[in-house]
């Protein structure tokens, strides 16, 4: 450990972030196969386990004792048992199951952008053929479908901000852009029973957008926009405008240019909803690292898009004509909110 508090470079430490595919690699195989659902809630024998599953015995027995390795297994007496945590987690039937998160944070594509990183910081921005910005990639299909978790306990910090103040509106009409899997519109139209929600994403995502509100009881107040969120026409006006988890795809002077296309669609008064992963200017990387890791999926898969700082934030809803920028986090959530009013 250096003065600074921040762990000196070692070759343990090299090794470790040279081979930490190795951990990618157990988890996406175990996900794939399964393994952890086999395993249980009441462990099992790695024999049991391979006919169970029809794979070798052997290369099964390797890959449950790397799992126990790196913690996500426990061993004793040759049996194999989930660790705590594991019966939410890492079972399909779990409150919080990882399977979809996996499914995309290890998927062949997402390994391939990082793969051509170098070429990537040459260029600066990606050099893929099918990115993030891509129309209608089928990425976003998956996004929509297994990811209802990734708003990490922020659509209920932005509900809890938002449902005392639509009490007193005489419409709740809400425009979610680059809906997704539409957790954040969601999640407040339950508490707000008034709320119509209008989803706004490419025309091969809204089925599945549509799904979701299907299994909340939702479908009833859910209107669809096909298209991209920079021409297609909008509709409105609008109570609330939702941006989550869109504007890193882009360069700040872009991200403005959005935003004052979406504020003509807003009431005046009327609030934003904007959520990402953020940090302050000035920040030390090694006290906060995921923003900073964050940008580099960003550098791999966009053309000029970042993890963008609050005062980066402020300044963009300045900019396009919002006020009052309030900023929101809480304890599980990993996302922060930014509520502003339309001047």
């Amino acid at each position: 450990m250096t003065t600074t508090g921040t762990p000196a470079v070692t070759t343990r430490l090299l090794h470790e972030i040279s081979r930490g595919y190795l951990k990618t690699a157990l988890l996406r195989t175990a996900m794939e196969l399964r393994l952890f659902d086999g395993v249980g809630e009441h462990g099992a024998e790695a024999g049991a386990l391979a006919d169970e599953r029809s794979v070798d015995p052997r290369a099964l027995r390797i890959v449950l004792d790397a799992l126990v390795s790196i913690g996500l297994l426990r061993k004793e007496a040759g049996r194999y048992t989930l660790p705590p945590g594991g019966r939410e987690y890492l079972l399909s039937s779990g409150a919080q199951y990882f399977g979809g998160a996996v499914r995309l944070g290890a998927s062949d594509w997402e390994w391939e952008a990082q793969r051509r990183l170098t070429d990537a910081v040459r260029k600066g921005g990606t050099v893929l053929t099918e990115h993030y910005l891509t129309p209608e990639l089928d990425y976003w299909e998956d996004f929509a479908e297994h990811t209802t978790w990734f708003n990490n306990g922020a659509a209920e910090v932005l509900a809890d901000q938002l449902v005392p103040w639509a009490r007193g509106r005489a419409s709740v009409d809400v425009l979610d852009v680059a809906a997704s899997h539409g957790a954040y519109g969601f999640t407040f139209a339950r508490r707000e029973p008034r709320a119509r929600i209008w989803c706004l994403d490419w025309p091969n995502v809204l089925p599945h957008t549509r799904r979701n509100a299907e299994r909340l009881g939702l479908a009833d107040r859910l209107y669809l926009l096909p298209g991209d969120m920079f021409e297609v026409p909008l509709g409105g006006p609008y109570d609330i405008l939702l941006v989550t988890n869109v504007l890193h795809h882009f360069a700040q002077d872009t991200a403005v240019r959005l935003l004052t296309r979406l504020s003509d669609a807003v009431k005046p008064g009327g609030r934003i909803a904007v959520v990402g992963h953020t940090y302050r200017e000035g920040d030390d990387p090694a006290r906060n690292p995921m923003p900073f890791l964050f940008s580099v999926s960003m550098l791999a898969q966009t053309h000029d898009g970042e993890t963008h700082s609050v005062e980066a934030y402020e300044r963009m809803l300045s900019a396009s004509g919002f006020t009052g920028t309030r900023m929101y986090t809480g304890p599980k959530a990993q996302h922060t909110v930014f509520l502003a009013e339309k001047a």
